[in-house]
């Protein structure tokens, strides 16, 4: 591919240089706004007494990392087996696998991992006996009905605890992950996440050890987690992660910290796709050089920072309605928000960290 990656110099980026100048499109990180938003996180969670896991899925950044253990993360959290092992290569030392872990490959992953501090999630006898050789510190998870893994009988989940607690892993509390609840509104949402964290509560009130965990992910409602976990006899770990960068989508509409917040703090977007416009072929229309080998679409088209809106994206071009009259011309520069930050930086290996004006403070990696 020459001297140029994927919208960076394969050789390195120096202070100074200017996004402008790489071909286009590229994924930059806004500096303040990434400064703010971890500041905003760690300060939130310090004055609340709660422990913070980010969930390394959404980077999988070493330089972002680092700067979340940096701003007081208690632990980093993973998805998989092989996130775990990258974040323990990245020099994380407790890392949360907030899922089950059943295959022969990921277990095998596991054993091999260096001298971290592994808290495992189990929701049932199988899984139980799968990881316990391991001797992790096991976290029974709790479900909602049509949800994700979790039991969703809390009968059940005292009976594994149970389990748990006789040996050979030790039990250290109970997880569960809130961000799937889909009411028609939203205050439907927060009465079933609600509902799911008073379960915890009850279960965590009956666990046969002192100090246990209570461990909540989702860049959503961890709010509701302060509100109704908070000041217990228990340690409340949130697990958010896509609070580092924010949207203009998915989370700026659902986060307490979002446009519409429930409080006074607020999350300012940080990830952002650059593109040209490549043609005007037709009225009312204009197709700029990004799709989705470049940029998030699960959760929500990107948003055009110009008089436009995109209807529709191919692998390389979006599609945009312009205003009649619009003055869009072919090789203007249009800045994107995006709708939920994690399948935006898996599409990027490198990304700059840019002043307000495109010049290139900081790299950050990514390891997919």
């Amino acid at each position: 591919m020459g001297e140029w990656l994927k919208g960076t110099p394969a050789g390195g980026v120096t202070a100074g240089a200017n996004i402008f100048d790489f071909p286009l499109p590229v994924a930059t990180l806004d500096a303040d706004a990434l400064s703010h938003n971890l500041t905003t996180m760690a300060g939130y969670c310090a004055s609340h007494g709660v422990l913070f896991a980010p969930h390394g899925k959404t980077t999988m950044s070493p330089e972002i990392v680092r700067r979340q253990l940096g701003h007081g993360a208690w632990a980093i959290t993973a998805a998989t087996a092989w996130q775990a092992a990258v974040l323990a290569s990245f020099g994380v030392e407790r890392i949360i696998l907030a899922n089950q872990v059943v295959d022969r490959g990921s277990l095998q992953v596991l054993r091999n991992l260096p001298d971290v501090e592994l808290y495992c999630l189990v929701d049932s006898p199988e899984a139980l006996r799968l990881v316990e050789p391991l001797k992790p510190r096991v976290l029974v998870e709790l479900g909602l009905p049509g949800g994700r893994t979790g039991l969703r009988d809390d009968a059940a989940a005292l009976a594994l605890a149970a389990e748990v607690e006789a040996g050979p892993a030790t039990l250290a509390g109970v997880a569960a992950f809130e961000g799937i609840v889909a009411a028609p509104t939203l205050a439907g949402n927060l009465e079933l996440v609600d509902g799911l964290l008073h379960r915890m509560a009850a279960l965590a009130a009956q666990l046969p050890v002192d100090d246990p965990i209570v461990t909540v992910g989702g860049s959503a409602y961890f709010d509701r987690v302060v509100a109704v976990l908070g000041g217990g006899p228990w340690r409340v770990v949130l697990r958010s992660g896509c609070y580092v960068t924010h949207d203009v989508g998915a989370y700026d509409e659902l986060s307490p910290f979002g446009a519409a917040g429930r409080g006074s703090l607020r999350l300012r977007d940080a990830l952002h796709v650059w593109a040209p416009v490549l043609s005007r072929p037709e009225p009312g229309l204009a197709l700029a050089g990004l799709g989705r080998r470049d940029v998030s679409a699960d959760a929500g088209l990107p948003v055009p920072r110009a008089a436009a809106r995109v209807t529709a994206l191919n692998d390389q071009h979006a599609y945009l309605s312009i205003p009649a009259g619009s003055d869009l011309r072919v090789g203007d520069i249009i800045r994107f928000g995006i709708s939920h930050p994690c399948t935006t930086f898996d599409k990027w290996r490198v990304i700059p960290v840019v002043a307000a004006d495109g010049t290139v403070r900081d790299l950050v990696h990514t390891y997919f």
